[in-house]
């Protein structure tokens, strides 16, 4: 009985010690877990900032409480911020150096751990950041990735980690990387892909994209329909893609020539595009066989249908016309 009064009390305890350090807590969205980046005496509570020389090191603490019923296996991974579809800024995809004119990857900087946090336990982990020894240019938005190993899907916690050579700001710009296909929830998605090239954060980037299929029922205006997007994305991160979706819900991919115009606002600059892309056979079926509830357009074959029907009459005519002349 005793063990589980000692028990209660730790665990208020601990609750009590997260409502006070709440403001210094980054983002974590995993069940029962806090995570504090422990910087020190900077004014700056929410993130970790390097000014280094090039080729030096740093040693980076983070403490992991966990307020759960259960021991978590969890794994904290360097990587680099991406600009997600609704313009946040996370670092859930693994990045690597030469990816959207990315010159560093902070991978390379430090390397992944797993860690074992049981319940009721706080956890502190170090890391050490080797810089790159050729020149920074602006800043390299990377950061920590931490998820449950065992639960992959219950969410995770980001520690961002801004590395800079000055605090001047830098701002970006924005051009076509490509098209890509994607499933999600079980449909098909055509994705236009922009993205920051420079090594600078955007904020309140304007998106203005249109996708058009080419087809010889075009001619006839039958041909698919334009698809078009208008967004704001509030923030994007330096050297990253700016990911727009076309969501096809019930329509397959064809394949095909696809054409790809634009344009991106972000305060006074403006850029535009306008590039023809092919989705081949082989790609469009990769997506369709992953997908449910797919409702096919049957127009083209129809069309062909009456093709047919409409010549064969005309064949049948001309035989008729042709016999009674001879």
């Amino acid at each position: 009985m005793n063990k589980k009064i000692l028990y209660l009390i730790s665990l208020l305890f601990f609750t009590f010690f997260n409502f006070l350090i709440s403001s210094q807590n980054v983002k974590a969205d995993i069940s029962g877990i806090t995570v504090t980046p422990l910087i020190g005496d900077s004014d700056i509570s929410d993130r970790f900032q390097i000014i280094g020389k090039p080729g030096s090191t740093r040693t980076l603490k983070i403490s992991i409480s966990n307020f759960g019923i259960r021991q978590l296996r969890l794994k904290v991974e360097p990587t680099n911020a991406t600009t997600s579809m609704d313009g946040k800024i996370v670092y859930t995809e693994k990045v690597k150096a030469g990816q959207y004119g990315l010159k560093y990857a902070f991978a390379d900087m430090t390397k992944s751990k797993t860690i074992l946090v049981k319940a009721g336990k706080t956890k502190d982990v170090s890391f050490k950041v080797k810089l790159p020894s050729g020149k920074i240019d602006n800043l390299i938005l990377g950061g920590f990735n931490i998820y449950d190993v065992d639960n992959a899907v219950g969410g995770n916690a980001e520690v961002p980690v801004w590395i800079t050579d000055s605090n001047k700001p830098v701002g970006g710009i924005v051009t076509l990387h490509n098209l890509g296909l994607d499933v999600i929830d079980k449909k098909p998605h055509i994705i236009v892909n922009l993205q920051n090239k420079e090594p600078g954060m955007m904020k309140n980037v304007i998106v203005h994209v249109t996708v058009k299929r080419k087809s010889w029922l075009d001619r006839f205006n039958l041909g698919p329909k334009t698809m078009s997007a208008d967004l704001t994305y509030p923030k994007v991160a330096p050297n990253s893609r700016i990911p727009v979706d076309f969501d096809q819900n019930t329509t397959p991919i064809q394949a095909g020539k696809y054409v790809v115009k634009g344009a991106a606002r972000s305060g006074k600059a403006t850029w535009t595009f306008h590039k023809t892309y092919t989705i081949t056979q082989d790609q469009a079926n990769d997506i369709n066989k992953r997908c449910k509830g797919l409702i096919y357009n049957k127009t083209t074959t129809y069309i062909l249908i009456v093709c047919v029907l409409v010549s064969l009459i005309f064949l049948i005519f001309w035989a008729i016309w042709h016999s009674g002349r001879s």
